[in-house]
């Protein structure tokens, strides 16, 4: 059986892995998800980032989340982070894990979740299973990470 649950200390090497396995992030972006894992767990109690992890029924960590209210909306939140581990993609834990991030969208009355991702191609599989779990592209901004890469913006409406 599968569990969701916070993220804690004795976690951290094993997101590390995690989404430096996938792949998709640049050093430099896997060091912006590990100084926000480390913030969070340096604050008990904040409610700012929410980082869940799925833990499997043999007690490894594989699927990652991180998400949080934007503060300047009403009902808008941000899925900062999300991976799955390399060896276990396919498997359903990266559907599992985003919906588990709609529902604690929807109890703290969120109604829009918004992914930000790039165009490398490094990426579509990431692209790929944003539209097969129903998110819309909703902007690119060209150029925005470098030359001929873009940020693409999805949204997810959460009813």
């Amino acid at each position: 059986m599968t569990k969701f649950r916070p993220i804690e200390g004795k976690d951290r090497e094993a997101v590390r892995g995690l989404i430096e396995g996938t792949g998709a992030f640049k050093p430099h972006e896997v060091d912006a998800a590990m100084e926000q894992v480390d913030e969070v767990l340096a604050r008990p109690g904040q409610d700012d980032d929410h980082p869940f992890v799925l833990e499997d029924e043999d007690g490894t960590v594989v699927a990652y989340a991180c998400f949080g209210k934007n503060p300047m909306t009403k009902a808008t939140f941000d899925l900062d982070w999300l991976a799955t581990r390399a060896d276990r993609m396919g498997k359903g834990y990266g559907r599992r894990i985003v919906a588990f991030v709609e529902e604690e969208v929807r109890r703290r009355g969120g109604r829009l979740l918004v992914i930000e991702t790039s165009s490398h191609e490094s990426c579509g599989g990431t692209r790929e299973f944003y539209l097969k779990i129903g998110c819309t592209l909703a902007a690119q901004l060209s150029d925005y990470f470098d030359e001929g890469d873009d940020m693409l913006i999805y949204v997810k409406r959460i009813r």
